[in-house]
C-alpha cells in the first residue's frame, strides 16, 4: 500500500492537492474537440470531522464548473437543526506522493471523481478541507509525536 508522507505543519496536517475537472468530464471535453482546464493547486487540511470535501470557491473558479446541486451542511457555528446550503461540483482531486528536491511526483494518489462543496476557507490560511468522503478510502496516521502524518491508499 503505497502512502504519501508528511510534516504535520502549525495549522496542522495539511497537503498540496491538485483539482480539476472530473476525469468523466475531461474525457468529454476532448471527444468534444475542447481542451480541459489546467488543474489548480491548494492547500487542504485533513479534517476528519469533515464528512465531505470541502473547497473554497476560488478555487474552483478558475476550472470554469457550474455547479451539479446543492448540499445542506451542519458545522459548529450553525444553529441546532439549522442548515447551511453550499454549492456542489463534480472534481478530481491528486494527492501528489513523496519526491525529492526539485522532482516532480508522478505517483501519488487520484479520486477520478467526487462531489465537492464550496465554503469560504480562504480566511483560515487553507484553500480547502479532505473530508472522510476522501479518508474512507485511505489509511490516516497522525503521529504528533514526531511530528508527521501519512495517508496510504
Amino acid at each position: 500500500m503505497p502512502c504519501i508522507n508528511v510534516q504535520i505543519q502549525p495549522n496542522g496536517p495539511v497537503l498540496s492537492v491538485f483539482l480539476g475537472v472530473s476525469v468523466p468530464r475531461g474525457k468529454a471535453m476532448v471527444a468534444a474537440g475542447q481542451q480541459p482546464p489546467t488543474p489548480v493547486v491548494g492547500t487542504f487540511l485533513i479534517d476528519t470531522g469533515a464528512s465531505c470535501t470541502c473547497v473554497d470557491p476560488d478555487l474552483i473558479d478558475p476550472l470554469g464548473l457550474q455547479p451539479t446541486g446543492r448540499a445542506g451542511i451542519s458545522t459548529p457555528s450553525t444553529a441546532a437543526g439549522t442548515q447551511h446550503f453550499c454549492d456542489q461540483y463534480d472534481v478530481s482531486l491528486f494527492i501528489p506522493g513523496n519526491a525529492g528536491p526539485g522532482v516532480i511526483p508522478m505517483n501519488g494518489h487520484i479520486v477520478a471523481a467526487i462531489p465537492v462543496i464550496t465554503t469560504h476557507l480562504k480566511s483560515q490560511g487553507i484553500d480547502g478541507l479532505i473530508g472522510r468522503d476522501v479518508l474512507n478510502s485511505c489509511t490516516l496516521i497522525y503521529n504528533g509525536t514526531v511530528p508527521m502524518f501519512s495517508i496510504c491508499y
